[in-house]
């Protein structure tokens, strides 16, 4: 009777260590492996507006290639600032579906995030880091596997460094 007790106890155990490891491990993205850098870009004014485009760059340091989840119009909803005199600007899509982007080893690829600034605040103050939501995709994934709702948790987030104006 006490040796099942045992058995039990360290099949548990090990079920518990195994779970542990996959909701720990599955989705998360190494800082090393990864990397995302800002440049201090132009500023422009739109209809009253104040925007900082800032050229925000995915760097693949691994030997592998990466390919992760991205919006065929909406992908700036991946990005966020931790200013909260800033915002990430989105868009209005019309047709917005999952899309996978492929990410050779050792390359990048920069888009040019536009950054709302608020007029409550003076520009050249402003310091700031972007977040970019890395939703890795495994082989056995397709594009409409998609998780709207893992994305919205932004548990994977890599920041960049930091810029001030």
């Amino acid at each position: 009777m006490i040796l099942n007790e045992v058995k039990m106890t360290r099949i548990i155990l090990t079920i518990a260590v195994l779970l542990f490891n996959y909701l720990t491990f599955s989705q998360t993205a190494k800082k090393e492996n990864y990397a995302l850098t800002i440049k201090k870009g132009k500023i422009i004014k739109e209809n009253k507006q104040t925007f900082w485009i800032i050229p925000t760059t995915l760097t693949n340091n691994t030997k592998d290639t990466l390919k992760y989840y991205s919006m065929s119009c909406s992908w700036q909803e991946f990005y966020s600032v931790d200013s909260n005199k800033l915002q990430v600007e989105g868009k209005d899509c019309d047709k917005n579906i999952p899309t996978i982007l492929t990410l050779a080893p050792r390359q990048s690829r920069t888009v040019e995030n536009r950054l709302l600034i608020s007029q409550r605040i003076n520009a050249s103050e402003i310091k700031f880091k972007i977040g970019f939501n890395l939703m890795k995709v495994s082989s056995n994934q397709k594009k409409f596997d998609f998780d709207f709702i893992e994305q919205r948790k932004k548990k994977n987030i890599i920041w960049s460094n930091l810029i001030s104006r």
